[in-house]
């Protein structure tokens, strides 16, 4: 299997993307980010994987740029990496480059360089271009599809792996059914807006081998970082001195909290900048008179951590009444049994039990030593991703 690297898309790949397969992504023409490839190129290069990567909208040196914006060493993997130049020729420019397309416009010719580079290659390689629409535009549409469905048989003879970028312009129906049946896998990459936040949503819609089609992630692409599934709000809540502000100062990576005499006082806000996640996380006063506030901030809030000090009983009747209004709302919810390693805390089954919610996810946390914590936050994000769209 050859890693992507997405966060969460190999395990809806099933594990990656096997040997003698490939994967196109397609990308709304709004989608700021539009290089996926380039992800998934910087992934195999760390693991020692031999790649190909072929230009054909900019500059072979806008390459090494990206990957000094990204934060990666691009000089470092230059015995593994094979970078072919399709565009110094069309603009009539000099070309530094050992393999170049010298037509342009023939599709032929990224088939001769390709064949060339396949012979040579020691093993398996994965095979990287940076706009197939690009050279449909350049090539012509059918000329370049009946030409890539040569490519994608050879590096399928060679044991390799082929990753496509492509723009979703308005193309004619017929087209767009020959991409639908030429690549083994399709992920489509939308702009996503909202009220308070921006970013892009990758949707898995065709895969050829077992894994999960029709799945759906938010992410934000990072300079430096790269790609991270991005969470827009989660809402931390529960029941007054369930250990909340100990749970998120356990849980982000930046958080600043208000409180007073032990208290909170104010809404909290946390970030979790991690290597797979951003998430914006607000922690919520469990004092009667901020109801209103928790009412209000639910209608924005992608999922909750209920929070509950799992050795005080009496907590669940106002938890259960919590995540009654939580499912009302239709807002994905962990809870997050805090205090989990303190003497007589109840376990998972009897804070179910005790909230009537046999199907409730319900986690064991110690906010004083981080256990537990982070495995609430990936469990919620599973969570929204399974109930609606990250």
């Amino acid at each position: 299997m050859i890693k992507t690297g997405i966060p969460k898309l190999d395990d809806y790949l099933g594990g990656g993307i096997p040997e003698k397969k490939s994967l196109l992504f397609s990308i709304a023409p709004e989608v700021e980010e539009s290089n996926l490839a380039i992800h998934v190129l910087h992934h195999n290069l760390q693991r020692g994987k031999r790649c190909i990567y072929v230009v054909s909208q900019s500059s072979p040196k806008q390459l090494a740029h990206s990957f000094r914006e990204f934060g990666w060493d691009f000089e470092e993997y230059s015995d593994l990496l094979t970078v072919v130049d399709g565009y110094s020729r069309l603009i009539g420019a000099p070309s530094d480059e050992k393999f170049v397309i010298l037509e342009p416009h023939d599709i032929l010719s990224y088939e001769d360089v390709v064949d060339e580079l396949l012979e040579a290659q020691p093993g398996p390689a994965v095979v990287s271009f940076d706009s197939l629409s690009n050279i449909m535009d350049l090539c012509g549409e059918r000329e370049t599809l009946q030409g890539i469905s040569r490519i994608n048989e050879r590096i399928s003879d060679k044991n390799g792996v082929a990753v496509y970028n492509f723009t979703s312009w308005p193309y004619k129906e017929s087209i767009l059914y020959r991409i639908q049946r030429l690549f083994d896998a399709i992920v489509e990459i939308d702009a996503v807006t909202g009220e308070t936040y921006s970013g892009q949503k990758y949707h898995l819609v065709k895969i050829g081998w077992n894994g999960q089609a029709s799945k759906s992630v938010l992410f934000k692409v990072y300079r430096p970082g790269g790609i991270k599934i991005y969470v827009p709000k989660v809402m931390v809540m529960g029941p007054f001195r369930s250990g909340k502000t100990s749970f998120m100062k356990a849980l982000c990576d930046r958080h600043t909290s208000v409180d007073r005499m032990g208290s909170t006082i104010a809404v909290e806000h946390g970030t979790i900048d991690r290597p797979a996640y951003r998430a914006e996380v607000f922690g919520v006063p469990g004092q009667e008179r901020f109801l209103p506030l928790v009412q209000k901030m639910k209608g924005a809030a992608s999922g909750a951590l209920l929070v509950i000090d799992a050795t005080q009983p009496e907590q669940t009747p106002e938890a259960k009444k919590m995540a009654a209004e939580l499912s009302e709302q239709h807002i994905p919810y962990v809870v997050a049994a805090n205090k989990c390693d303190a003497p007589g805390a109840m376990g998972e089954e009897e804070i179910r039990r005790r909230m009537d919610a046999p199907e409730t996810p319900v986690v064991p946390t110690a906010a004083t030593t981080g256990e537990g914590v982070f495995k609430a936050f990936e469990m919620l994000v599973e969570e929204i991703i399974g109930g609606k769209s990250c």
